[in-house]
């Protein structure tokens, strides 16, 4: 008895070490860079790990044509006949509850969806964003106007994002060119996200749809009784 108390102290240390490792992988960050100045580059980092993604390299190795014979078309085709259209749960459930149990479940299987989306939202952390601008229009005046239109539209949005999603480092710099009247842009972002707050967001809206739209389908798509003798009664 004490040796298989043992055995199965040891193989529930062994499950244990193993959902630890996988929970302790999962929680370290993936961290992702995005730069543009004069094209853009996007580059994937995990531990000592780093994935340059953008821009793809050169296949220095020409592509094979792969060719595909076409099959000969038989003179004579079998047409197959067309398959009685049945009732799928969907239309059953519409029967059963109309239209508000249908705008019910729409409304619950988009509460859902849009929680995950919040979720995994603010499961990413935007350690740094930089936006750099110079705007021109050629003469003083327009370049004035078309600076007064950027700083309107940019500052704004930025203050929104700032305060929607998670914002570690950031900094905006609009400048207008009278000089030259040129136009440039540069933006900076490094952001990073942990692999198990990604999985945890699926999870939750995995039960989520479960039990507030899949189970209520299943349960009022059903086939009622007076509805299967009025189907008898015709044939």
């Amino acid at each position: 008895m004490i040796e298989k108390e043992g055995g199965i102290l040891t193989a529930l240390y062994i499950i244990l070490g193993i959902i630890a490792f996988f929970v302790i992988l999962l929680s370290i960050k993936f961290v992702v860079t995005v730069h543009y100045e004069d094209d853009v580059t996007l580059s994937v980092s995990w531990l000592f790990l780093k994935f340059g993604i953008l821009p793809p390299k050169e296949n220095k190795k020409p592509k094979k044509e792969n060719k595909k014979k076409e099959k000969p078309k038989e003179e004579s085709e079998v047409i197959p006949e067309p398959k009685e259209k049945k009732d799928n749960m969907f239309v059953r459930f519409y029967h059963n509850q109309g239209l508000s149990g249908v705008i019910q479940l729409i409304k619950d299987a988009a509460r859902a969806v849009g929680g995950m989306f919040r979720r995994i939202g603010r499961a990413f952390l935007f350690e740094e964003l930089y936006i750099s601008m110079l705007v021109g229009a050629g003469d003083a005046a327009a370049t004035a106007e078309k600076y007064g239109k950027v700083c309107s539209a940019v500052f704004p949005s930025l203050g929104l994002f700032v305060s929607t999603m998670r914002v570690k480092k950031y900094n905006l710099d609009i400048n207008p060119d009278f000089i030259n009247g040129n136009n440039k842009a540069r933006f900076h972002a490094k952001i990073s996200v942990r692999p198990i707050a990604l999985i945890n967001a699926v999870i939750i809206v995995a039960f989520q749809l479960l039990f507030k739209v899949l189970i209520k389908l299943l349960k009022h798509s059903k086939v009622k009784k007076t509805d299967v003798e009025k189907q008898n009664n015709i044939k």
